[in-house]
């Protein structure tokens, strides 16, 4: 495996410290154990004097700029254009619009970036960009970058690619034991993790909203695939998204990847990143094939936009990246909560991984005790793909329909699915991870902003208000979509207090699961005091 590897390790970090127990012999093995595993890593280099680097403005003739200024010019529309992004396979085509047309910069900031065909297949695109002399930032938050180091190293060779890796680990290692040691040594630094998700091409054209970039978010995943929602965005609002880069860019936190070639001194890592890069795009062809892995003309996507986008104005709102500063990044949530107090008639909330507190409850009562229809769609046992997240969530259901908030759940067998798979893929499952709200069919919330406490006091966050009608009624169309019956549950009491299912005609008592192992994890998990880690 190539490209920006990802290992499947836990992002749910306890606050538990190792003990040593009562038996002496025992506890200093572990203790050897430990520190031999820890002295055998390599570690984070010195980072040396880093460069500042900011978005500036692109030639006014570069085809994203003509594009742009053509669109605002022949629509009247203003500042900004938005066009909606729900379809799986239109979200990476648009990536890959982005990373072929750009000319100038292209700017790049995720959670995760998987090592898989359509990780490989977007990375391939930018190393092109940088070919053509694009200069190219890519910002990564370093949970998942578990044996990543060399191909960080590889692209930072290239002249026009500069990677930095936002809050490292010090040890550098392909071992989830190790990392996890280390993070439990040092909790209140590396459990703050930078979930923004964002892409800026020439300053003028912006992706925001939930995906990261793996197999999964673009239906390219045959053992599940997820709904998931961005939003394409040009015009001023492309130059908000680049300074809200720039700031984590050039935070004390994002660690240059250059100086890991201290560690590959006298390596050329480039040319065989590139070979082993083009095997796997070749393996991968079959699987790609809705994706054509030349350049291509992309006129024909960009005319449609005349018709698809929405206009309207913007908001950027994000998090300060305060890492170990003992302040929680609350930021975007308080802004966020300024324009849901003021909701009139509709507030609706699409959250894949959802565990309300009091600074939800109070406000969403006071909602509903005024009129407010307030409806979420979150994540059935059946279609999360973290259960120890449902198990924090699952306690709240009672409360949640009592307060009088219409609740949904998605069916992991929803029948809306074969529209987010994208060809040849027929994905077994199903789950959500889309995250936006929608207050009174105006103004529209997308973003990387989970409704659970650590999105919304740990990690940071980033997305945009949009106060435009007229998207936000294409959002509302797509989330009334999934609500139907074929697609989702909905979570009910009956008459003595006991939840219950409910889809058309179909009942059910026990809550939806694919598996034994799901429900065991749910309980297990639900044992533990843990909802303010997840």
């Amino acid at each position: 495996m190539t490209g920006i590897k990802f290992y499947p390790t836990v992002n749910r970090v306890f606050r538990h410290r190792l003990r040593v127990g009562p038996a002496r012999n025992l506890g200093v093995f572990w203790l050897l154990l430990i520190a031999w595993l820890l002295l055998a890593c390599t570690t984070l280099p010195d980072p040396g004097i880093k460069t500042l680097t900011l978005a500036y403005e692109p030639h006014p003739d570069s085809r994203l700029a003509i594009v742009s200024r053509d669109l605002i010019a022949d629509t009247g529309i203003g500042e900004s254009g938005f066009f909606k992004l729900f379809r799986n396979d239109d979200a990476m085509r648009w990536r890959l619009l982005l990373a072929d047309t750009a000319e100038e910069t292209l700017d790049m900031q995720y959670f995760i970036w998987k090592g898989d065909a359509s990780g490989e297949l977007l990375l391939d695109r930018v190393i092109k960009a940088a070919d053509r002399g694009v200069r190219v930032r890519i910002l990564v938050d370093d949970i998942y970058l578990l044996g990543a180091d060399r191909t960080i190293a590889a692209l930072s060779q290239h002249p026009q690619i500069e990677m930095r890796m936002f809050n490292p680990a010090q040890r550098r290692t392909n071992s989830i034991i190790v990392r996890g040691l280390e993070m439990l040594g040092n909790i209140e630094q590396l459990n703050q993790r930078m979930h923004n998700k964002l892409i800026v091409a020439d300053n003028r054209f912006a992706i925001v909203g939930g995906r990261n970039l793996g197999n999964e978010y673009f239906g390219l995943n045959p053992k599940q695939n997820f709904t998931d929602f961005d939003v394409l965005a040009f015009g001023r609002v492309a130059k908000k998204v680049s300074a809200s880069f720039d700031i984590y860019w050039n935070n004390q936190w994002a660690y240059p990847g250059e100086a890991l070639l201290q560690n590959y001194k006298g390596q050329e890592l480039l040319p065989l990143l590139l070979d082993e890069l083009q095997d796997q795009l070749d393996k991968n062809r079959k699987l790609l094939v809705e994706f054509k892995q030349h350049n291509r003309n992309w006129d024909s996507l960009l005319l449609e936009l005349k018709v698809l986008m929405k206009d309207g104005t913007s908001r950027v709102i994000y998090d300060e990246p305060l890492i170990g500063e003992k302040i929680p990044p609350t930021q975007l949530i308080e802004s966020l909560d300024e324009l849901t107090d003021d909701t009139r008639y509709e507030l609706l909330i699409s959250t894949p991984y959802f565990i309300p507190d009091d600074d939800f409850y109070l406000p969403v009562s006071d909602l509903i005790s005024d009129g407010v229809r307030v409806v979420v769609l979150t994540n059935s046992l059946a279609s999360t793909n973290h259960p120890i997240v449902h198990s924090g969530y699952k306690k709240h259901r009672k409360k949640l329909i009592e307060t009088g908030v219409a609740l949904f759940e998605l069916r992991h067998d929803a029948s809306a699915r074969g529209k987010f798979d994208t060809p040849p893929v027929k994905s077994k499952a199903f789950g959500l991870h889309a995250k936006y709200i929608v207050i009174d069919r105006q103004f529209t919330f997308v973003g990387s902003l989970n409704l659970d406490p650590r999105s919304i006091y740990i990690n940071t966050e980033m997305g945009l208000i949009i106060d435009s009608p007229n998207l936000a009624a294409g959002v509302v169309a797509e989330f009334e979509e999934e609500l139907k019956p074929e697609n989702s549950w909905q979570v009910l009491l009956d008459e003595k207090g006991l939840l219950f299912w409910k889809a058309g005609d179909k009942i059910l008592r026990r809550e939806p699961a694919r598996s034994f192992w799901q429900r065991f994890q749910s309980s297990f998990f639900g044992m533990f005091e843990l909802d303010d880690q997840l």
